[in-house]
């Protein structure tokens, strides 16, 4: 058995040891108290990365690049995830460093005593930084994602509260339009709101402006096309709440609102459809 072997057993065989060691100086520097779980997770994970580097030091730089990448998706998807606030993450991170450091310290050690050269002990040191590495960087990509996903949910969220459909009588209802109108918007219309209003067995629909801030020529053509598709399937349209500085954006973009129905204001269009 030569000294790497050797060295992969000592770390197989005592990887508990040495993750107790690590997490215990660890978590002698965090300024917060954490949670059993979260410290039991730890044990966990430190074990576990202890024995794939183990496992690992016989793979080349490609091959446990890759190896490493699937067991850290493997043990991210069977984890718990635990809500931290800003404040408590920042105290978490903030040892990283001196523990990073320790970790390697410790290695250092072992694989001397093991009998390794310094070639070795470089090699090891040089394995030990580049699976941290790409654990920081695999982390960061997973909450990215994750943080993405949930911006997406929220998004959605948004757009369906910002295009409600509001019966007023009974073929009658209004679409107030809230906040930015971009093509998340006008393709949620398109997609959700019309098919809704067909089910609803409404006739007229009042579309309101109130709420945009502002109309340019991208948005003025989604409107005109949303229109467009309404008449079509039979539904008559009032535009509401378009304010003098929003006239005059739908001037400057050339698209031709003349020959739409619009009112100052979504009670004018009421008393207008009453008569």
């Amino acid at each position: 058995m030569n000294p790497i072997e050797r060295f992969s057993k000592h770390l197989k065989d005592n990887a508990d040891e040495i993750s107790k060691e690590i997490t215990d100086y660890n978590l002698k520097k965090l300024e917060i108290i954490l949670p059993a779980e979260v410290i039991e997770q730890s044990l966990s994970t430190n074990k576990a990365f202890v024995e794939f580097l183990g496992n690992t030091l016989n793979l080349s730089k490609e091959d446990v690049t890759d190896t490493f990448i699937a067991w850290f998706k493997e043990r991210q998807a069977n984890r718990r995830e635990y809500q931290f606030s800003h404040e408590e993450l920042a105290s978490i991170l903030k040892p990283y460093a001196e523990t990073r450091l320790q970790l390697i310290e410790m290695l250092t050690k072992i694989s001397v005593g093991e009998g390794l050269s310094t070639e070795e002990v470089v090699f090891v040191n040089n394995r030990i930084s580049y699976l941290l590495d790409l654990s920081i960087t695999e982390t960061m990509m997973e909450r990215e994602r994750l943080a993405s996903e949930q911006n997406k949910r929220n998004q959605k969220i948004i757009t369906e509260l910002s295009s409600p459909i509001v019966p007023l009588e009974e073929d009658m209802a209004i679409l107030p339009l809230i906040g930015e109108f971009d093509f998340e918007r006008s393709d949620h219309i398109m997609t959700h709101v019309i098919p809704k209003i067909s089910e609803l067995r409404i006739k007229k629909l009042i579309i309101d402006f109130s709420g945009i801030a502002m109309i340019d020529a991208e948005i003025a053509a989604r409107i005109f096309n949303i229109n467009k598709v309404l008449r079509l399937i039979g539904i008559e349209t009032m535009l509401t709440g378009i304010r003098p500085e929003l006239a005059i954006d739908v001037i400057n973009t050339g698209v031709d609102f003349s020959k739409l129905n619009t009112y100052g204001t979504v009670q004018q269009a009421i008393l207008a459809n009453a008569k």
